[in-house]
């Protein structure tokens, strides 16, 4: 069976860890970034993919710089025949591409060349795509340029949020991995079109404001790529508003309003128009408050037809 080095980080490279090392694959190192504190108590939190490794007795490898003479005489002591790289975090150099015996082989969760980079599952919803897929890849010295190996597609549905399609597209991933490691030799790698390449730049924080001049299909997009995290925030009496369900439902009548304007409350939810039509809101966060459903809000801030959200 093929030896693999598995380098992969967060909660979407695990189904593939995982995969690979259930069918049976050799992988006697795992490499992902080092743990990070997290949150205001400061605890330390493994990356996903380290509990996994150390459940199957995998050595694990978190060095700060993988362009580290340390890090590549590390690698450089393995002998394998790939290396799997999904989500790991950094751009590899060519003194660690060049290690494996047979290829470096990446999985990327969008059809390439569309969406190369760091958040492409985000901005295939963002952007309103209908399709998308994972793809393997042979690693080279670009980012998300290389020969595809294999493609495997499927459907965005109108409500998909960011965590369920990046499941979806997580266990797909898993599968295409180890099909790409089993048909390795008969495989013809094919060269990517360059010339229509797109980019999924790392997110930001003003990513997350709603801007509500855009459309009510631009804003539900929105609201799905970024739910439930980081979420999606608008201004409301000048504090910050997390919104935590929403709908975007066609509305039967036409209503003059201005953009972020309240336009209709009823007892669940409540409108918002949008640059061309509304969405509903059904649960909201306000600042450093809990979870509220939409009628709790109403109540509780009094909200009247002529409010305003501002960015």
């Amino acid at each position: 069976m093929p030896s693999i080095v598995f380098m992969g980080t967060p909660e979407f490279a695990v189904p593939s860890l995982k995969a690979l090392l259930e069918a049976g694959f050799d992988v006697p190192l795992l490499v992902c970034q080092p743990d990070r504190k997290k949150d205001r108590g400061h605890k330390i939190q493994f990356p996903p993919t380290k509990d996994l490794a150390l459940e199957y007795n995998v050595e694990v490898y978190q060095p700060e710089s993988i362009r580290s003479p340390e890090a590549i005489a590390k690698l450089s002591a393995f002998t394998v025949d790939f290396f799997v790289v999904i989500a790991y975090g950094k751009i590899l150099p060519p003194d660690v591409l060049n290690i494996p015996g047979k290829a470096c082989i990446n999985t990327h969760a969008s059809l390439l060349p569309k969406w190369r980079g760091a958040a492409p599952i985000q901005f295939s919803i963002l952007h309103g795509d209908k399709e998308t897929g994972v793809c393997t890849m042979l690693m080279d010295v670009g980012m998300d340029t290389g020969d595809i190996l294999l493609t495997r597609k499927t459907n965005i549905t109108a409500d998909e949020k960011v965590d369920a399609l990046s499941d979806r597209l997580a266990s797909m991933g898993a599968d295409l991995i180890v099909e790409t490691i089993n048909r390795f030799d008969e495989l013809t790698p094919v060269k990517q079109d360059h010339e229509r390449a797109t980019y999924a730049r790392l997110l930001k924080k003003e990513d997350r404001f709603i801007d509500w001049s855009q459309n009510a299909h631009q804003v539900y997009c929105h609201f799905r790529a970024m739910s439930p995290s980081p979420g999606v925030v608008t201004f409301f009496r000048g504090k910050r508003l997390l919104l935590k369900s929403m709908e975007h439902r066609v509305h039967s009548i036409s209503i003059s309003s201005n953009p972020g304007e309240i336009t209709a409350i009823e007892n669940d939810r409540f409108s918002v128009a949008c640059g061309n039509g509304f969405v509903d809101i059904i649960s909201c966060q306000p600042e450093n408050k809990k979870e509220l459903l939409a009628r709790d809000f109403i109540n509780g801030f009094q909200l009247k037809i002529g409010d305003v959200f501002k960015r």
